[in-house]
């Protein structure tokens, strides 16, 4: 049987790969409701049965096709009769409603007797019971056993040794209904050990909804519940009958032939004149012919569904009708033949309905699952947002009456109770912005009970209500704060990793010391016992937590009367360890940027003297952690190990108490070590920068004059100096560069500090002309010169003596690298390398030369970033020498050859400040230096095509037969005349992919959305174009910035630049006789990308 495009959107609901393809099927059912509106309530039924789905995917997909549907159902306005028109012809009993309303609800007694709403029925634990009886009872258990452990994963026991027979016994299976709950009720209505009561029965939800809180049905409503009875036989057998005809139908169907249809204008073609008018079906008044609201029964039916034992049937309701009240709040429960006051009060009273219902899960749901370290409860969670919504159209008497019951939920004993109560308060806090003033001082004494509550969880959405109110309560109730601010500074005393109000805790807490008049009257203690409560949660594993302890630091330290100095001076060594070591372990750019607020904050708070008494000793310290190695993991005793104090006093939390693993941790942190190269090269580079911007700020007080006096023995900036110059004077790469870093951000701080620029400038100078292996290649240099020498015994052992040409004891890259190129193919021309005796040779050279040019890979990037980053501090540092030549050399090579964009860019920014430098200098180097920049941005033929050869030949094709033939796929014709490089290249790329055999390439992994584009653009570019884009890139990054540096002053200051964007273009251009050759287009696009590099800072 065919499936129509229909049933395919539908199955794409359940079945699509992504959510991406399953949100397109919703979105293309909400369609067929626009062109088909008759169609509202076959697509809603089916929607229903996804809504009920156990895959949650599944659920989202159906929620979202309910919205999809009702956004394109009309508003339900009828139109309201006359006063006089209206209500003497409708009896006392019609006009009744058998809605739920707060007059009769009564929460107390629902959670007394009302059974609880638990994860399901537990109906897929029970076997089909046997109608025939023959089943032993035996026989029974035995099936019922398997069933059960196979359910629970049990099965795999015996697999690993596990006896799993004890677990439960027959006892535990053997269940036998008594014979009054049977008929009464349905199988799994009353849950062991889940009762509200052990003194009384209980019932389930709707039963006892129906039975004591709603009256009986008037004759209006059993009228239309006979017409809704009607309505769904008839659908049922239109559904069964497979030889009735569908309405979609054009073949003598009477309601097709009723139909009105309407004239529209559609897509006119584009070389005609005549319009074009197509006949279609009018829907406009369809809904207009009603006399209900469109979306009434498929609501009744998802409120009957907030009450399934199934906590996915519960979710999936609470789903759709948040999605209807987004699109719908303001129609709900309006009746035709009514007057406007009538409406107001039937929306109303279905309103209360709806939020009663909604109310009755908060109190009987007790369904929570875990991920990871937080409770999730997608039932009371997705209910409380559908409260949310539908407070929002709910009259002030009505919001304050659903308040009062939340309010009463608060006092049960059942966390989930309170859990679902202060979630239900939360959102409507949040919605109700306009009722502040009556709701929170109602609801304040009950939150901030729920903040001192004794489950950690209730404790979460306690914290979370107060956040979106924050501003309300300080303004309303200034005289509450404070407690409010000392319980969370004394929550923090019992938060770590594991609890799950920690981020709601955080985030308060900064929230409400913002304000000035809370950070002046609400503490209560002094903050150098207080502060030291954030320091766990600096290392939280959740960003969102370690950014709110910091904004709460950055909040406390932000004060412009200098009154920090009194609680900070205790606590300033330690703050100052703990923000340099979570600069050093972290890798979200926006937490960098806010410990670089925070550091420069304190330094400024802090009197000088006590600063540089607090850091000096840690200096060394923490210049290690800078350049500590990528790969390797962190010596724990570096590391300041963080304990969060434990209240000695007070109520005991509930919960267990973990015992927290110690892990290895890594520069830029450990969840980086997985990444790509090029992006753990990033992410720890970018972590090193920040942290010489941290020591570079502390360098700036360690040499302020003021602790720095003639008459001490022993000057800090000395012993600046003295530290740094070891560290200059090493042979490792990374040290150099750590402390180059730091001297660059120092000297961008302060201009002029004799002892240390004094002391550095001499051995920076000298580092520009050393070229030594560095310590960070000893493995690979070390492997290199082991098989080096393996490879000079087995040419000796095949008599071949190369050691008259090889005469060293230890290899240079470059020795090695003739050994096994020219002196083994000279050594060897005489032998046959594929024969079998020599391919033991030519295997170890292929090794040898493998291990090579790894050596010399990594020693040239370690070569390269110490001579640059050294050319940066003394461009920085103002000691430029008389030859400039190793100053600019190592930052032109590399904006050159540099892939990391970061080091790439700060290259960059020190090229603008040298040509700053020399612009008075004779002879000045700036003109070369330009030239370069502006050859390296054309260097790519891609951006920068050449206009004699537009499109570059294919290698072995002649020139006769052009770059466009059709073998190629190519039919857009390329020449230095005509054509469109970009859509001939399209063509080209797209020809390759449609051709290629074989498997389907993978799709691209997605890139880091923390890290800028462009960072991993040379990953998967051909390796042979790799070198040409890397140039251009460093070559825009450089002009780019040099136009920003420069700023008004570019044309004066660099007048080379200005020619070289538009010299030769104005000394080309003849305007008596202009004509466009082959060497005004080569020009012209020269200028284009040099211009464009140089105005993209604008």
């Amino acid at each position: 049987m065919a499936v129509s495009r229909l049933d395919r959107l539908f199955i794409l609901l359940d079945t699509g790969t992504t959510p991406v393809t399953r949100k397109a099927a919703a979105q293309q059912l909400g369609d067929v409701v626009k062109l088909h509106p008759h169609e509202l309530n076959n697509l809603l039924s089916k929607v229903l049965t996804y809504l009920r789905s156990p895959n949650w995917d599944t659920r989202i997909a159906a929620g979202q096709a309910v919205e999809a549907i009702v956004k394109n159902v009309p508003e339900w306005s009828p139109t309201p009769k006359p006063k006089e028109e209206s209500g003497s012809d409708i009896s006392m009993e019609d006009a009744s409603s058998d809605r739920l309303s707060f007059y009769r609800f009564d929460i107390s007694r629902l959670l007394k007797h009302g059974a609880s709403l638990l994860g399901s029925a537990g109906v897929e634990f029970e076997i089909q019971e046997d109608k025939s009886g023959e089943v032993d009872p035996k026989e029974r258990l035995a099936r019922q056993r398997k069933l059960l452990q196979k359910k629970l994963g049990l099965d795999m026991g015996a697999a690993i040794g596990m006896d799993t027979e004890e677990l439960f016994n027959d006892e535990d299976l053997d269940y036998t209904p008594s014979s009054g709950a049977a008929g009464s009720r349905p199988p799994g209505g009353k849950s062991s050990g889940c009762l509200a009561s052990e003194n009384h029965t209980t019932m389930q939800a709707a039963e006892l909804i129906d039975s004591e809180f709603r009256p009986g049905m008037s004759n209006r409503q059993k009228n239309k519940a006979k017409r809704m009875a009607k309505l769904v036989a008839k659908q049922r057998s239109r559904d069964v009958d497979p030889n009735e005809k569908s309405n979609d139908s054009f073949d003598g169907e009477p309601e097709e032939k009723r139909r009105k249809t309407t004239n529209v204008v559609i897509e006119q073609p584009a070389t005609d004149t005549k319009v074009l008018i197509d006949n279609v079906p009018d829907n406009s008044g369809l809904y207009d012919e009603t006399n209900e609201w469109p979306l009434e029964s498929f609501c009744d039916e998802l409120c009957n569904d907030l009450f399934n034992p199934s906590w996915e049937v519960r979710h999936g309701a609470g789903t759709g009708l948040r999605e209807i009240l987004k699109w719908h709040g303001t129609g709900g429960g309006k009746l035709v033949d009514s007057t406007e006051e009538e409406m107001t009060r039937q929306h109303q009273e279905w309103l209360e309905d709806l939020v009663i219902r909604l109310l009755c899960v908060f109190a009987l749901d007790r369904f929570g699952d875990f991920v990871s370290d937080e409770v999730v409860a997608p039932v009371r969670e997705t209910c409380a947002q559908t409260l949310g919504v539908a407070l929002k159209n709910m009259s002030e008497n009505g919001v304050e009456k659903t308040v009062a019951v939340l309010l009463k939920l608060l006092v049960e004993d059942q966390w989930e109770v309170r859990h679902g109560g202060l979630l239900g308060i939360k959102y409507a806090l949040a919605v109700r912005q306009d009722m502040i003033g009556t709701l929170l001082p109602k609801v304040l004494p009950a939150i901030t009970e729920g903040l001192q509550d004794l489950d950690d969880d209730v404790r979460a959405v306690a914290a979370a209500a107060l956040i979106p109110v924050v501003d309300g309560l300080v303004q309303l109730l200034p005289s509450k704060v404070p407690f409010i601010v000392d319980t969370l500074w004394g929550a923090l005393l019992e938060l770590d990793d594991l609890t799950a109000s920690t981020n709601s805790i955080m985030t308060l807490l900064s929230s409400l010391l913002t304000y000035p008049e809370v950070r002046q009257c609400s503490i209560q203690q002094s903050l150098t016992v207080l502060v030291p409560r954030v320091w766990p949660f600096l290392r939280h594993t959740i960003s969102s937590v370690r950014k709110a302890a910091l904004e709460t630091l950055f909040t406390l330290l932000s004060k412009d009367d200098h009154s920090c100095a009194v609680w900070l001076t205790p606590i300033l060594q330690d703050m100052l360890r703990h923000i340099f070591q979570s600069c050093i372990l972290e890798s979200n750019q926006e937490i960098l940027d806010l410990i670089q607020k925070v550091w420069t904050e304190l330094i400024r708070q802090a009197p000088h003297q006590y600063v540089v008494a607090a850091s000096c000793p840690w200096m060394g310290a923490w210049l290690c952690l800078m350049m500590q190695p990528s790969h390797m993991p962190i010596d724990l005793n570096m590391l300041l190990e963080v304990k969060a104090k434990c209240k000695t006093s007070g109520k005991l939390r509930q919960g267990p108490n973990p015992v927290k693993e110690t892990i290895q941790e890594y520069i830029a942190g450990a969840d980086t070590v997985t990444e790509e190269p090029a992006t753990r090269d990033y992410v720890v580079m970018r972590a090193r920068m920040m942290a010489a911007k941290l020591l570079g700020a502390l360098c700036r007080c360690i040499c302020d004059p003021g602790v720095n006096a003639t008459s001490q023995e022993i000057r800090p900036a000395e012993s600046l100096a003295q530290l740094l110059l070891f560290h200059l004077n090493s042979k490792s790469a990374l040290q150099r560069i750590a402390v180059a870093l730091v001297l660059c951000e120092w000297a961008a701080l302060q201009k002029d500090c004799e002892v240390v620029s004094s002391a550095v400038q001499p051995r920076l100078l000298a580092i520009l002309s050393e070229h030594l292996y560095y310590d960070e290649i000893a493995i690979p240099f070390t492997r290199m010169q082991n098989e080096c020498k393996q490879l000079i015994t087995l040419l000796a052992e095949a008599q071949i003596d190369v050691r008259s040409r090889v005469n060293c004891s230890v290899f240079t890259i470059d020795q090695a690298n003739e050994l096994v190129t020219t002196i083994f193919n000279d050594s060897t021309a005489t032998l046959n390398l594929k024969s079998k005796p020599c391919q033991p040779l030519d295997s170890k050279r292929q090794q040898v030369q493998m291990t090579v040019a790894e050596t010399n890979q990594e020693w040239q990037v370690l070569h390269l970033r110490v001579h640059m980053f050294t050319a940066c501090a003394v461009a920085n540092l103002r000691l430029l020498p008389d030859k400039l030549n190793p100053v600019i050399k190592p930052l032109m090579e590399a904006a050159k050859k540099e892939e990391n964009t970061l080091v790439q860019s700060y290259a960059a920014t020190f090229i603008a400040k040298l040509l700053q430098q020399c612009t008075q200098r004779s002879p000045c180097p700036n003109p070369k230096i330009l030239k370069n920049l502006c050859g390296s941005v054309c260097v790519d033929s891609l951006l920068t095509p050449c206009a004699a050869c537009p499109v570059p030949l294919p290698p072995g094709q002649e020139p006769s037969r052009g770059v466009n033939s059709e073998k190629d796929g190519m039919h857009h014709s390329v020449n230095k005349t005509k054509g469109i490089i970009t859509l001939y290249r399209h063509q080209k790329e797209a020809f390759a992919i449609t051709s290629r055999r074989g498997p389907t390439p993978k799709a691209q992994k997605s890139p880091n959305a923390d890290l800028p584009l462009g960072t991993g653009a040379t990953a998967e570019v051909d390796e042979s174009k790799k070198p040409c884009l890397v140039q251009r890139r460093g070559a825009e990054f450089a002009l780019t910035v040099i136009a920003r540096h420069f700023g008004p002053d570019l044309t004066t200051g660099l007048p080379h630049l200005w020619d070289s964007m538009v010299g030769l273009l104005r000394s080309s251009i003849d305007v008596n006789n202009f004509g466009m050759h082959s060497g005004l287009v080569s020009i012209f696009c020269v200028n284009v990308n040099i211009t464009k590099s140089v105005c993209v800072c604008v």
